[in-house]
């Protein structure tokens, strides 16, 4: 049974499944996600402009979870072990979260890495799908730094299969290497 549903980010794509046929697909579950990015997509401002469509979906997918909804900030609490740190850019409230538990850390990145190469390599060459291109390129550096200098593994939501590896610095960025899937997390 799902009782928790963390939002790193509201893209059609990462909210997509949270309702079916109307309903809540995890009937039982509370959600946590991030009060800036939700409070940005729910905002009528988007009507008119290029994310009207994502404030439509945020309408129809989020905002009727929204009594059952945490909305959270940098640093909050999740759940114990679980920790958002802000990497806005994305998305106005994108989100990345520090897992930890005995001792051992995790890294889930979401969207920072559209790119297991171009992302990572260059991180400062802008993405389409970057909604704010200059605060993406700080986050990517500012999240692959702590990966690269905490040597956490980390889960991407764009890298290969099994999406789990490290990042090691090269001349310019990082370079992403995978997990096998014998990865002991």
């Amino acid at each position: 049974m799902v009782s928790v549903v963390v939002i790193t980010h509201m893209h059609g794509d990462h909210i997509g499944g949270l309702m079916t046929a109307g309903r809540p697909t995890f009937p039982n579950a509370r959600y946590v996600t991030g009060q800036v990015e939700y409070d940005f997509w729910k905002d009528e401002a988007r009507i008119g402009t290029p994310a009207e469509n994502g404030h439509k979906a945020v309408l129809e997918k989020v905002v009727p979870l929204a009594e059952r909804t945490t909305f959270i900030a940098d640093g909050a609490e999740v759940v114990p072990g679980i920790t958002p740190l802000a990497a806005f850019g994305h998305s106005p409230g994108h989100m990345v979260f520090r897992l930890d538990s005995n001792n051992k850390a995790l890294m889930l990145t979401a969207d920072t890495a559209n790119h297991y190469i171009l992302s990572l390599q260059r991180p400062d060459w802008e993405v389409r799908f970057d909604m704010d291109k200059a605060a993406a390129t700080a986050a990517r550096r500012e999240v692959f730094d702590i990966i690269a200098t905490d040597r956490l593994p980390f889960i991407g939501y764009h890298m290969p299969f099994p999406a789990v590896g490290f990042v090691e610095r090269n001349d310019l960025g990082y370079r992403f290497v995978p997990a096998t899937y014998q990865f002991d997390i």
